[in-house]
């Protein structure tokens, strides 16, 4: 982050990151003023791993009802039902979605277009992804500074 900043980059409206611990404070730190949004998918993943397989189904649909409602409102209140139907068997579970609610519902914030692509780092990843394969195909040779901005077109 610090390295953003010293290369110019002042001003950053949202962080979306894949939660790890210490990751808020390293961005209030350099950017005091950008919001900071947990990826909904690791959460989620990470949330059916730590249940009974035989839950997990059911689990993942009321966590659906959280990050696929239609307004904060409705997501706060499905975010009660799962307090309501898991807390009693997985109280640190749902204790987490509850502390990080903030930061998970941040995208509720922006115009609901945008919701599919700030809820996740799924789309920053892929993207990452098809430049690392194009990079490695290349064996990273570009002859000239332009060359890299031609492949990151090519691949957006």
């Amino acid at each position: 982050l610090r390295e953003l900043w010293q290369r110019g980059l002042r001003r950053v409206l949202l962080f979306i990151t894949d939660g790890l611990p210490g990751m808020e404070e390293a961005i209030r730190r350099v950017y005091p003023l950008a919001q900071w949004q947990v990826c909904v998918v690791h959460r989620v993943r990470s949330s059916l791993a730590q249940v009974r397989a035989r839950d997990r189904a059911l689990l993942a649909q009321d966590l659906k009802g959280i990050y696929g409602a239609r307004s904060r409102v409705e997501a706060l209140e499905a975010l009660e039902r799962l307090k309501e139907a898991w807390g009693s068997r997985y109280p640190s579970l749902v204790a987490a979605w509850w502390e990080n609610s903030g930061a998970l519902l941040r995208f509720y914030d922006y115009p609901q277009v945008l919701w599919p692509y700030l809820r996740s780092t799924n789309l920053m990843e892929r993207f990452i992804r098809e430049v690392r394969r194009g990079t490695k195909v290349r064996d990273h040779k570009f002859p000239k500074g332009e060359a890299v901005y031609k492949l990151l077109y090519l691949e957006s």
